[in-house]
């Protein structure tokens, strides 16, 4: 249910289309939750069902009709309650089928399990550098609102930032004892 309250979240900054909300979270939450359109606009009907949302559509002349999304009090209540909560996750625990391919990569030869973690290294640098657009978005999405609000956007950029570089360190760390072992048995 995360996404739905990742959706109020936004919704309690302010009201916005599903368009809005996918370029919201495209912009600013893809790193850590990626959410597909059509898994978002599948979400927003359920909130609405649920009363937690409210939709008006906008008639327009120029451009499709549009329908925007505004929180509830009974949405921005439960989303206060959720985030009062404490975590429901297990934060030593997360899931990564790369991870999971790695640690049988030693099933397969030594310059195979070097390309895929060149690749993996690879596909970091270069998101690595999406992140770069990052402070533009949260100057964007925060002109309206209060510098401590935008603080705690910062602070999840922030870890982004570390994750992927820590990602990129380790993995080659990991490449250059593949290649010393590669050497020693050749």
């Amino acid at each position: 249910m995360s996404l739905a309250f990742g959706i109020l979240g936004f919704l309690n900054y302010k009201s916005m289309s599903g368009y809005d909300l996918v370029k919201a979270f495209e912009s600013s939450l893809e790193f850590f939750w990626h959410a597909q359109n059509s898994h978002i606009y599948l979400e927003l009907k359920k909130l609405e069902k649920k009363g937690y949302i409210s939709g008006e559509t906008v008639i327009q002349s120029e451009r499709p009709n549009k329908k925007i999304f505004s929180i509830t009090d009974v949405g921005r209540k439960e989303f206060m309650n959720w985030l009062a909560k404490g975590d429901e996750e297990d934060v030593t625990h997360f899931k990564s089928s790369f991870l999971m391919k790695m640690f049988f990569s030693g099933n397969m030869p030594l310059a195979q399990s070097i390309d895929m973690l060149r690749q993996f290294k690879s596909d970091c640098e270069n998101y690595l550098k999406k992140m770069d657009s990052i402070p533009e978005s949260i100057e964007k999405y925060g002109t309206d609102k209060e510098s401590y609000q935008t603080i705690y956007w910062q602070f999840t950029a922030d870890f982004g930032y570390s994750f992927i570089k820590t990602c990129i360190e380790w993995t080659q760390r990991c490449i250059e004892k593949l290649e010393t072992i590669e050497k020693q048995s050749l």
